[in-house]
């Protein structure tokens, strides 16, 4: 997941080494699925899924199906603004090349032509790509997918409360004494340490998508890793979108689609789904402006 990850849990009736135990098992839950998920273990099974593009099925166990299956239904469900099979396109931006480029438009055009949700075919045997060339690449939903797996060992193993966060996604279980709610700060787009504002909330996962994660400037323009995939360039609608949901794979997976869409198309796609809540903040000539569904209203405090 390339980010920090932090752990924190409330129990009163466990014996401090058995907690440290669960909370070890927790975090190697995290550590074997980021290398099952990653595009870049070349032995994992994505590798080896976009390897073979076009070939065999490739057997897959059940939670790794049940992932691509969650995937594929929230690319149907925002009409592909959230798409898994845009790796050729992410590969042509290469964020991590010590000196990235914009890539030209018959690159991108050729790229695009391998993005295609509906071209993953999967069965209860495994997974397949249908088309020579396409690559899948889980970046906008692994992280809350991990995230849901340790909170999953926690919750099991009978732990009151915590929060499990990946660098500032996160999902929180249970309550604190004392406490009616967690409070989550949404962190500030364009001042590093600083708070945006807070979010109230119980039994919730909240995840950001930003401009400000990835990017290089090239004269003046900002080109960032959240790309459409309908285009191939950086989305820019708004400089982050973020969103609260049941499940942190849910909120990671929607956070990627609010940011795609922007607020003009995604607040009244985001109002009409139940359990989803967004926020969008906006730049225009250096001034940052904030849009919300009005569920969010309810639970957020700008500072």
């Amino acid at each position: 997941m390339d980010t920090f990850v932090r752990i924190c849990v409330y129990e009163r009736f466990q014996p401090e080494e058995e907690i440290r135990r669960i909370v070890d098992e927790a975090f190697h839950a995290m550590e074997y699925w980021e290398i099952r998920t990653s595009c870049y273990a070349d032995t994992g099974l994505v590798s080896r899924i976009n390897q073979q593009a076009g070939g065999s099925v490739l057997p897959a166990d059940s939670m790794f199906r049940y992932l691509l299956t969650r995937s594929l239904e929230i690319g149907r469900d925002t009409k592909g603004a959230f798409d898994v099979t845009v790796g050729r396109i992410k590969q042509l931006w290469d964020f991590n090349a010590e000196k990235p480029r914009v890539p030209d438009e018959l690159e991108l055009k050729e790229a695009l032509r391998h993005v295609d949700w509906q071209g993953v075919d999967l069965t209860k045997q495994g997974v397949r790509l249908a088309r020579e060339g396409m690559s899948i690449d889980l970046g906008g939903i692994a992280k809350g997918f991990i995230i849901d797996r340790a909170v999953e060992v926690l919750q099991n193993a009978g732990l009151s409360a915590g929060i499990v966060d990946a660098g500032g996604d996160l999902r929180v279980f249970g309550r604190i004494p004392g406490r009616n709610r967690w409070r989550i700060g949404i962190r500030h787009p364009r001042k590093d340490g600083a708070i945006l504002g807070v979010i109230q909330c119980l039994e919730s996962s909240i995840a950001t998508s930003g401009d400000y994660e990835r990017f290089f400037l090239i004269d003046g323009i900002r080109y960032h890793h959240l790309l459409d995939p309908k285009t191939g360039y950086p989305a820019w609608r708004c400089v982050s979108a973020t969103v609260v949901a049941a499940t942190a794979l849910e909120a990671d997976a929607y956070a990627t689609a609010a940011f795609i869409m922007g607020y003009h198309e995604g607040k009244t796609w985001f109002e009409s789904r139940s359990g989803l809540e967004a926020l969008w903040i906006v730049e225009k000539n250096g001034e940052l402006s904030w849009e919300m569904t009005s569920g969010m209203e309810t639970i957020l405090k700008i500072e």
